[in-house]
């Protein structure tokens, strides 16, 4: 009996770590997913900062070429001159 009563203790303690890793992995896994929430929503404005670039961009080209009718620079090039004026 003695083994047996042994055995339950070991077990209880195994079982009692088990669940304290749970506990661990589960408050890192709500950390995770607050921090990727919160990542999700501060790149939400970045995509729409990216898409007016790309408007404002398309914009000015057409008016440069409205005006420069022999330039060379494209909507890329554009594109990088607001990215720098807006850094």
């Amino acid at each position: 009996m003695g083994n047996s009563e042994s055995e339950k203790e070991l077990l209880k303690q195994e079982v009692q770590e088990l669940r304290s890793q749970l506990e661990t992995e589960r408050a890192s896994r709500e950390e995770i997913e607050a921090e990727l929430s919160e990542l999700k929503q501060n790149s939400a404005p970045a995509a729409t900062l990216s898409e007016k670039l790309t408007s404002d961009a398309a914009t000015i080209l057409s008016q440069l070429r409205a005006r420069r009718k022999k330039s060379k620079t494209d909507l890329a090039d554009l594109q990088a001159i607001l990215e720098i004026l807006e850094s």
